[in-house]
């Protein structure tokens, strides 16, 4: 096929085509009446016309919401001129102080609905002035009361009304006389973001989204859970399960049919670089990616590339530059030669490999000090490449491809880990361990002498006993006794491969007793320990537990009981040494 003297590749017109997957029914727990169902009562509350825009500001009823009416405040901006528009419905973030219209769209042919879903916030110090949207939740997520994460409710969670708000706005643009309800479109930014993607798992008709700054997949990556949803993982793990059940898009994410880019920065503190690709991964076609380097949440409130995807998104056939992951392969001079091949159409002005490389342990969020780097890549024939230097033994480089076509639209691909990381995939592994100093002398200096209480956590009614009675040096000893129900432990470190040794002074409160040296090491692997029951008098001897600190471990827990009636220690020492 030609258009306007470009070939253009069978290959590059499937993004029309979707393939057959397995998708969820829609979600109940989203359901809104339609507007025949449940009248909108739009009220008009200031209208004015500018530039070939007109600009409303309205309310409309919203779904009933903890069984009381609700009511949506919003902006509506159309061009003036009669006819047949599409129209994006635009979703803010949190924190929102005041709403504000935007005739960017109109002036371009689209209608836009800028919807308020924070309402009233009477929780805050300063609760937002009206207009507001109107609707009674308990919050958002989750909050801390008394001391404790909790989640109030998923079925009255701020969150699940935000969708529904979302949902009965594209009924306000389904039934405007000017807008082509086969042309509906969404925008959401940060929290908003979230919100469209939960919105595209209800909404099989949408036919574009921008996700700026969102993902799902919450929970399923091991150790990249938090962010904006770190309240959430502070909360019990059966209330998080009841909140993801309805409230992590994955779910529905299957369902979508609308032409999807996924925008967010490599550095963004709220949605997880890791978390993200694995969205995109997940996601079903029409899908693009534009993951800029060195951004934190930047492009939150500007809508000029969100503009140029829903031109394109009109268009036939549909034209944005696209790309894969790189291929990388160590060379016999040790450098990398990173490859790839990216769509022919459109032309692209601009192919780059954008990377980072620092040493364990990998730094991918704004408090990092080592920046993404950009590098050219040179094109031979279909393909590109480009070169980077030796990646050090305790060094890990994380790199993906940036293309741009003449028109300024700009994609990224999935990235590529040099050496391989799984857990950065979310698939099953191990972090490797930065290399550790070894650290010199007693490293329970002023803790183990147990003249004051300090480092150890003193569980049960273990306890210091400074009468000087029972101290061997000093005023002060530890009294523990009944084993798992009085005891003290406290975490220290640890070098992989290095020989450890703890050694103390032991005395039982009895004739005859016993002690437990216990050390459990933090690792990456099944779980080891070194365990020591010697049995003690009720006179002070030095007992010793030494070994060698398993291979891929952290640190270590020191765990001290009695078993019997009670002992008394003083004198700890903890040392590493080759």
């Amino acid at each position: 096929m030609k258009i306007s003297g470009i070939t253009i590749p069978l290959a590059a017109l499937c993004l029309t085509v979707h393939a057959v997957t397995a998708t969820a029914a829609p979600d109940p727990f989203f359901a809104v009446p339609t507007a025949r169902e449940l009248p909108l009562d739009t009220r008009i509350l200031s209208e004015s016309v500018r530039d070939g825009v007109r600009t409303q500001s309205v309310t409309f009823r919203g779904a009933d919401f903890n069984g009381k009416p609700t009511k949506i405040f919003a902006w509506y901006s159309r061009p003036e001129k009669a006819g047949k528009y599409p129209a994006v419905l635009q979703i803010h973030g949190a924190g929102l102080t005041t709403l504000d219209p935007n005739p960017d769209y109109a002036k371009n042919g689209f209608a836009c609905l800028v919807i308020d879903w924070a309402g009233e916030c009477r929780d805050r110090k300063v609760p937002r002035k009206p207009p507001t949207s109107e609707f009674s939740s308990p919050g958002n997520m989750a909050s801390r009361k008394n001391g404790k994460w909790q989640i109030a409710g998923v079925e009255t969670d701020g969150i699940r009304n935000g969708v529904l708000f979302a949902r009965r706005a594209l009924e306000f643009l389904r039934n405007r006389p000017e807008v082509d309800r086969n042309k509906l479109m969404v925008v959401g930014s940060s929290a908003g973001a979230h919100l469209t993607l939960l919105l595209l798992g209800q909404e099989k008709e949408l036919h574009a989204a921008v996700v700026k700054y969102g993902c799902a997949y919450i929970r399923d990556l091991q150790g990249f859970f938090g962010g904006y949803f770190g309240p959430l993982s502070l909360c019990p793990v059966e209330q998080q399960d009841r909140w993801l059940a309805h409230l992590d898009p994955k779910h529905g994410l299957q369902n979508s049919r609308a032409k999807v880019l996924l925008l967010s920065g490599t550095d963004d503190i709220f949605f997880w670089m890791p978390v993200v690709l694995k969205t995109f991964r997940e996601m079903p076609e029409p899908k693009r990616l534009l993951m800029l380097p060195n951004d934190n949440h930047r492009l939150v409130g500007k809508e000029p590339i969100s503009l140029a995807w829903f031109k394109a998104s009109l268009s036939e056939p549909f034209l944005w530059p696209s790309t894969p992951a790189p291929a990388v392969r160590k060379q016999e001079n040790g450098t990398l030669l990173f490859t790839v091949r990216p769509s022919a159409v459109p032309p692209l002005k601009s192919v780059k490999l954008v990377y980072k490389s620092m040493p364990i342990p990998f730094e991918f969020r704004a408090q990092s000090n080592v920046k993404w780097q950009e590098k050219e890549m040179r094109r031979s024939g279909e393909e590109w490449s480009t070169e980077l230097p030796e990646v050090g033994k305790d060094d890990q480089l994380v790199a993906y491809v940036l293309v741009e076509d003449g028109s300024g639209n700009r994609a990224s691909g999935d990235s590529v880990e040099y050496p391989a990381w799984p857990r950065w995939r979310g698939l099953p592994g191990y972090d490797r361990i930065p290399p550790q100093k070894l650290p010199q002398g007693n490293l329970l200096k002023g803790i183990g002498d147990f003249e004051v209480k300090k480092g150890f956590t003193y569980v049960g009614k273990a306890h210091l006993d400074l009468s000087g009675t029972h101290a061997r040096s000093g005023k002060g000893a530890c009294y523990l006794f009944d084993d798992s129900k009085n005891y003290i432990a406290m975490g220290v470190p640890a070098v992989s491969g290095k020989k450890f040794r703890l050694s103390g002074y032991f005395k039982s409160r009895d004739p005859k007793g016993k002690a437990r040296l216990q050390i459990n090491w933090n690792r990456n692997g099944p779980l080891k320990y070194d365990l020591k029951t010697p049995e003690i008098t009720d006179r002070y001897q030095q007992l010793v537990l030494e070994g060698t600190i398993p291979d891929n471990t952290r640190n270590g827990l020191l765990i001290l009981t009695s078993p019997g009636n009670g002992m008394y220690i003083d004198d700890l020492e903890y040392r590493i040494f080759e």
